[in-house]
C-alpha cells in the first residue's frame, strides 16, 4: 500500500494546471505590480494538485506590509481574493520576488522530481506540501517541498530549481528509535551534518499568522 501512495504520487496527473495560472490569476484581480511581487506560493496536496494556493506578495505602497491572496480553482478557472495584509502575516518573509519568466517547472514536475529522489532514499510519502520562493542570492525560482506520511509526520524536504528542474537539496528524516538517534548525536561529523541541514531546512520556514490580527487591511483597490 505505501509503495502505492508513492508511486501514485510520481504518476498523478495535473489536472489542475496550477502555477502560472494561479498567478496569472493575482495579477488579474490585483494588478501586473502585485503579480510582480509574489514572494511566496503555498499550497498543500495530496496525490493530486492542491485546489487552493495562497500567494504572499510585497505590498508596493507599504513595503513593510506583505499582502495574502486566496487563489481558488472556480469551475475552470482560477480566481484570487484578498485573504489579509499586514507587517505580521508572515514570521519571516522571503528577501526577495521571484521571476516568474524563469518558473519553467510547475508543481506537477517538481513533485516528480522529489518522487525520484524519495525512491532513491528509500521514503515512502503520501502528501505533498509546496512552496515556491526566490532562491535568496540569483533570485530564481525554487521549489521546496515537504514529503509527509499517512500520519502527516515529515519524512523528507527537498529543494527543486523551477527553472533547471535540478534537485538541490534533499533532506530525509526516517522516525528512528531513542537509541539510534543516540548513536548519530554521539558521531561528531553527524552532528555537524544534521545542524548543516536543519540550517536549510529553517531557511524554508515561512510561518503564516492566520490567527494573528494583521495591523493593516487591504485598501480599496484590493477589497
Amino acid at each position: 500500500m505505501k509503495t502505492l501512495l508513492c508511486c501514485a504520487l510520481l504518476s498523478a496527473p495535473a489536472l489542475l494546471h496550477a502555477n502560472p495560472d494561479v498567478l496569472a490569476a493575482v495579477g488579474r484581480q490585483f494588478g501586473a505590480s502585485v503579480q510582480a511581487n509574489v514572494l511566496l506560493l503555498k499550497g498543500s496536496g495530496s496525490v493530486a494538485e492542491p485546489t487552493e494556493w495562497t500567494a504572499y506578495a510585497r505590498d508596493t505602497f507599504r513595503p513593510q506590509d506583505v499582502l495574502r491572496i486566496r487563489v481558488r480553482r472556480v469551475d475552470s478557472a482560477w480566481q484570487a481574493e484578498a485573504a489579509g495584509s499586514g507587517s505580521r502575516v508572515l514570521d519571516r518573509a522571503p528577501q526577495r520576488p521571484f521571476d516568474a519568466a524563469l518558473l519553467k517547472l510547475r508543481s506537477e514536475a517538481a513533485r516528480q522530481e522529489a518522487g525520484k529522489a524519495a525512491v532513491t532514499a528509500k521514503a515512502v510519502f503520501a502528501a505533498v506540501d509546496y512552496q515556491l520562493a526566490a532562491n535568496p542570492q540569483t533570485g530564481a525560482p525554487e521549489w521546496g517541498l515537504a514529503l509527509k506520511d499517512e500520519t502527516g509526520h515529515e519524512v523528507g524536504f527537498v529543494v527543486v530549481a523551477a527553472d533547471t528542474g535540478a534537485v538541490t537539496f534533499q533532506d530525509w528524516t526516517p522516525r528512528v528509535t531513542t537509541a539510534q538517534r543516540r548513536a548519530e548525536e554521539a558521531d561528531a561529523g553527524e552532528r555537524a551534518a544534521r545542524a548543516v541541514k536543519r540550517s536549510a531546512r529553517r531557511a524554508w520556514n515561512w510561518t503564516d499568522n492566520a490567527r494573528k490580527e494583521t495591523g493593516n487591511f487591504f485598501r480599496e483597490l484590493f477589497r
